[in-house]
């Protein structure tokens, strides 16, 4: 009888033991989790795409190209511009890749507090399927392009008809998030469809056309912004390490990246061999030419 009570109360002991030793792990869990969230709270956030125009950004990030004791960076990934822009507005990002249409929309309409950091290398194309028989511009009419509306590829719709001049309206779809937008296009669910690299060379390898390119173009409407009043200190650290991811990538050239692309971008080596060469500039203020060609929107008729 005196050694069951001796196992029982070792068996309550070991018990408590283990209870509190949960306890003091749950507690534990709960101040990481704490002191994550303030972390996070305070870190500078940067909204971006899974797009060629944002390797700088991801290259800095991942190199570590900054001084952390200085700036928590983190990188928050949308695939849709729509759900940047929601961010921006409820102020949970400190700075994010835009385009200057898309930027002067928000300012001019949402009051959205913007500052521009400099422009990028943001280009489009617009593909088109080989069963959609266009073959020219002037084969848009009646035609369904999936694009991103009050934004570069907004405008840019605009000016393909312009220059092809289609008999029948050209149906721009309002279609935000990138991968659904080259999906449906692979899937022949749209005509034709607005996209930047890599999306755009993914598109190209599955046999669609590109039908214009605005790499080329003198209006230059890729852009990074500031959103709201940012800290100089943090800012300078954040801008000279912007410029040193500029100035390894155009020394190393995008394949080098090959890892960092597959990562945030979702594509593979086949992809990223064909990518386009690519030149990035250290930062730059965006010209106020392209900024006042910014707010002149000719839009495709809505669908």
């Amino acid at each position: 009888m005196e050694k069951i009570k001796y196992i029982l109360l070792v068996a309550i002991v070991l018990l408590a033991s283990c209870n509190q030793s949960e306890d003091e792990e749950t507690l534990l869990d709960q101040r990481k989790k704490k002191i994550e969230t303030i972390a996070y709270e305070r870190a500078f956030k940067v909204g971006v795409m899974p797009t060629m125009d944002c390797l700088p950004l991801f290259v800095m990030c991942d190199s570590v190209l900054y001084d952390t004791a200085k700036v928590d960076i983190r990188l928050k990934m949308y695939t849709s511009q729509n759900d940047c822009d929601t961010a921006i507005m409820r102020n949970k990002i400190q700075a994010c890749v835009t385009d200057l249409v898309r930027a002067e929309y928000l300012k001019k309409k949402k009051k959205a507090p913007l500052q521009y950091m400099t422009e990028t290398n943001a280009s489009w194309k617009l593909l088109v399927s080989p069963n959609s028989g266009i073959k020219s511009l002037n084969d848009l009419g009646d035609k369904v392009i999936a694009l991103n509306e009050s934004s570069a590829t907004w405008y840019y719709t605009g000016r393909v008809v312009d220059i092809g001049r289609p008999r029948y309206a050209v149906y721009g779809a309002a279609i935000g998030d990138v991968f659904l937008r080259l999906d449906m296009l692979l899937n022949k669910q749209m005509d034709g469809i607005w996209a930047s690299e890599p999306q755009a060379t993914q598109a190209k390898l599955k046999g669609n056309i590109v039908l214009y390119d605005t790499s080329a173009d003198i209006f230059v409407p890729g852009a990074f912004v500031y959103v709201g009043k940012n800290d100089p200190k943090v800012s300078r650290v954040f801008e000279k390490a912007y410029d040193r991811a500029i100035d390894l990538i155009n020394k190393n050239s995008v394949q080098y990246y090959s890892d960092i692309i597959k990562k945030y971008m979702k594509v593979d080596d086949n992809v990223i061999k064909a990518l386009p060469k690519m030149k990035y500039k250290r930062i730059s203020y965006p010209r106020q030419s392209n900024i006042k060609e910014a707010l002149h929107i000719k839009p495709a008729q809505r669908k």
